[in-house]
């Protein structure tokens, strides 16, 4: 039989190894859930950094897809000031250039009426459209919008450069009857032309059209 103080050290040792394995399995538990708080609180803060940036990237386009818009709007008012202006140009033009048809193909011309002469509109501009264009600001219009100032402009290049021609070819004659000594009978010599002149007259009227009705839209757009 142990005796009793062997007894008591052998209790006592086992539950001092019990307690130091408690003490093991409790760090190591504590270990184990500190990790897996680290871990996720990592992965929180991973996260948050993410939806944090991607807010960031979402309202900086955002606000420069609003910048951009407004920037349009304000190109789209200087294509309207460009179209009302060259609106105002061609109606001076056009006028006189159908009175001058109607002298050239009249038989009785009156003599004070003899030196008048066709103008082509070559002063027409299209710097706010282009700069419309280059600038990218045309990315930011509706499509409607781009097709009809596309046409509008495509009218008016064809008038510019029949006007253009025809202007050449006037001079041309001009030059060559300067280079023989001839005088020159404006009413004779504009009947040759007579037929351009219509020509060109017949795409003012078109372009002036085409200039009310989109000075009405643009007025219009939002």
């Amino acid at each position: 039989m142990l005796r009793p103080h062997l007894l008591y050290a052998l209790e006592k040792r086992t539950l001092t190894e019990s307690n130091e394995r408690d003490e093991k399995s409790a760090a190591v538990e504590r270990v184990s859930t500190h990790r897996d708080w680290s871990t996720k609180a990592l992965a929180i803060e991973i996260f948050s950094i993410i939806v944090g940036v991607l807010l960031a990237l979402g309202l900086s386009e955002w606000n420069d897809e609003r910048n951009h818009k407004a920037q349009a709007q304000i190109a789209l008012k200087n294509v309207l000031i460009e179209v009302r202006s060259n609106q105002e140009l061609l109606n001076v033009i056009h006028e006189n250039n159908v009175i001058t048809i109607e002298i050239i193909t009249d038989e009785q011309v009156a003599e004070s009426n003899k030196n008048r002469n066709f103008i082509p509109g070559l002063q027409l501009r299209e710097t706010a459209w282009e700069t419309f264009l280059t600038t990218g600001m045309s990315n930011y219009v509706s499509y409607d919008t781009i097709l009809m100032l596309s046409k509008l402009y495509s009218i008016q290049r064809i008038y510019k450069q029949t006007g253009m021609q025809l202007f050449e070819s006037t001079m041309n004659v001009s030059a060559y009857a300067t280079a023989l000594g001839t005088e020159i009978d404006n009413i004779h010599y504009a009947k040759q032309f007579v037929g351009h002149f219509k020509l060109a007259s017949t795409i003012e009227t078109e372009l002036l059209s085409a200039y009310e009705k989109t000075a009405e839209q643009l007025d219009d757009y939002d």
